[in-house]
């Protein structure tokens, strides 16, 4: 019987193509892993708001996003620093929260009577392209985190609760 005439070497050449078609279909890395830190601005919302733990996500005309965080711990004031350690790969999006309390014996510390309580934190995320993104925001201070899914466009407005680790 003649090879190339046989079931063996079509079941073969069959493999080969399926192999091949996998190699060319299979996707790419997203890319090396970005970071970059973002620094809070932090505020008092205003008397009545609800203070519920959780993150408010706005897209800019821009193309920036803003974060509120919502629901600081207690005993925080203007001293303080609440900043982001954010991982970038592709479109997925790590906001690793840190908080440090005031630092009353630094020599730039703030006068007493210049210190404010604060429940809020703003931040804004640069440079993001008119896609689906997935933001996972943690907070180890506070044993909680969020998680949702977006699309950058302007005017968008989410608001996610924390749960707890």
């Amino acid at each position: 019987m003649d090879f190339l005439h046989s079931v063996e070497f079509y079941v073969i050449i069959f493999m080969v193509a399926a192999f091949a078609v996998a190699l060319i279909a299979m996707p790419q890395g997203r890319g090396p892993v970005e970071t970059s830190f973002a620094e809070g601005m932090l505020d008092k919302a205003p008397e009545g708001s609800d203070l519920s733990p959780r993150i408010e996500l706005l897209c800019l005309d821009d193309g920036n996003v803003k974060i509120t965080r919502y629901g600081l711990p207690e005993g925080l004031d203007s001293g303080a620093t609440v900043a982001l350690a954010l991982s970038r790969k592709g479109f997925d999006i790590s906001a690793e929260e840190r908080i440090t309390a005031g630092n009353y014996r630094a020599a730039n510390a703030l006068l007493d009577s210049e210190r404010q309580e604060v429940n809020r934190a703003t931040f804004i995320l640069p440079g993001l392209a008119c896609e689906r993104y997935h933001l996972k925001y943690n907070s180890d201070a506070t044993s909680s985190f969020a998680a949702l899914t977006f699309l950058n466009t302007p005017g968008l407005h989410t608001v996610r609760l924390f749960r707890q680790a």
